[in-house]
């Protein structure tokens, strides 16, 4: 019986024999599925502060950095330490972990949630309380969501999980922008959360409904003590997770602290932009070889390794200069289409976040590699030197100049990350060969 869920992907794997054609061609279907993923929440992105306010836009940028915080914090480092194991398991083994996994994640937010909306109604309702609840919903399904899909690309499901992410990320936002043209009075924030919502939903019900397929719901067994295990070693993993998002994302709410939620929203769509070219590479070329990295890295002699690696450096450089080229001819009218003054002064510091971006990719594409090495304990490090990097000089820079000083802080953390991955990276192959 072939697992179209959680089993080997057979005849869809990138490495797919029978011709350059088949590869290319699944290639180019991922990038399409992630293409239009961002640009549709591009075009959100844009219609929002066009149409609504760059305060709407800003709130939108903090929510969507949420949504990578919240899975981090609520994650406990074992969503990344399940997928390093279940590559090769057998589905009566790996879907107990899983399921496992994500019964945490909902008692985890069914716990929290409550008491962050406590806290909420206790601090005057800093915003309406039904945004509240959209966006306490939204983080929920986001979160499981994120698991599943990591999980699904580990077992070599590639282009069921990119499907399913197309539809809670990139099909929504078409249906709000038309209906925003169509129709003023729906030109809401709260109606932007209720698509996004319904979309999440329906990804969830697909869900359900794959796994009652073929009879896959008997594997589902709450194990509390391979959970308890599998706390014991995902301690590192969850301590990089942690601080790789503190990394990621606290210069959006730092830029909201200091300099207001307007220019938060500037560089939210700043940011936006140049994340289409890192979610395009990373995304759509290195995730989906990680169960490959993973396989590759057990063998002695280091040379399976070295030859992905190698390919996967070509391909993914030459894929971010190409999409980094188009997004830097498209900016400057950009900006002056949505004729927003503020952007247009702030423009230049597009040319730092894209710079950063580009450094970014490289970083993260390393830090894959690390990870299927299982260097754990470099890998924690490396993301809290990261994170306290990445605090301090936005807590100096952006005060002192603003969003200059946020984007200088972004390029500076990315090279810092670049530089300690790719030494660890090295170090991890020599000793590979070395042992072989």
């Amino acid at each position: 019986m072939i697992d179209r869920l959680f089993g080997s992907m057979k005849g869809v794997s990138l490495s797919i024999p029978g011709g350059k054609f088949r590869q290319t061609f699944g290639q180019l279907t991922l990038f399409g599925l992630r293409a239009g993923m961002t640009g549709s929440k591009f075009l959100l992105a844009i219609y929002t502060a066009r149409y609504l306010s760059l305060s709407d836009l800003g709130i939108y940028g903090l929510l969507v950095g949420s949504t990578i915080i919240v899975p981090a914090v609520a994650g406990l480092g074992l969503t990344d330490w399940i997928v390093r194991r279940i590559v090769e398991l057998p589905l009566a083994q790996a879907l107990p972990l899983v399921a496992s996994r994500s019964a945490l994640t909902l008692l985890i937010h069914l716990i929290g949630q409550p008491l962050v909306l406590l806290g909420f109604i206790l601090a005057g309702r800093p915003i309406p309380l039904t945004l509240a609840l959209l966006c306490g919903a939204i983080l929920l399904m986001e979160t499981l969501a994120t698991e599943i899909s990591d999980v699904l690309i580990a077992r070599r499901r590639i282009f069921l999980a990119n499907w399913l992410n197309f539809l809670r990320q990139g099909l929504w936002p078409l249906p709000v922008i038309a209906l925003g043209l169509l129709v003023p009075e729906t030109r809401s924030l709260n109606m932007l959360l209720a698509f996004w919502c319904a979309a999440l939903v329906l990804t969830c019900l697909i869900l359900v409904c794959l796994l009652l397929r073929q009879g896959r719901w008997r594997y589902v067994q709450l194990q509390g003590h391979m959970l308890l295990g599998a706390l014991r070693g995902s301690f590192l993993l969850y301590i990089r997770d942690i601080s790789g998002t503190v990394s990621a994302f606290a210069d959006r709410f730092l830029i909201s602290l200091f300099l207001g939620l307007e220019l938060s929203g500037v560089y939210s769509l700043f940011w936006s932009i140049a994340n289409v070219v890192h979610s395009l590479v990373v995304f759509s070329v290195v995730q989906t070889r990680i169960a490959s990295l993973i396989t590759a890295a057990k063998e002695r002699t280091g040379a399976e390794f070295r030859a992905l690696e190698r390919q996967l450096q070509i391909t993914a450089s030459g894929w971010a200069v190409l999409f980094a080229g188009g997004v830097a001819a498209l900016t400057p009218f950009l900006v002056s289409f949505l004729d927003r003054p503020l952007m247009n002064d702030y423009l230049p510091v597009f040319w730092l976040i894209l710079l950063a971006t580009l450094v970014r990719i490289a970083a993260d594409s390393y830090g894959f590699a690390i990870y299927a090495f299982h260097r754990d304990r470099a890998i924690a490090v490396i993301a809290v030197c990261g994170a306290l990097t990445s605090a301090a000089l936005n807590l100096v820079l952006t005060p002192l100049a603003g969003l200059w000083g946020s984007a200088l802080a972004y390029i500076l953390t990315s090279s810092a990350l670049l530089t300690a991955r790719f030494l660890v990276s090295r170090a991890a192959a020599r000793d590979l060969t070395s042992h072989s």
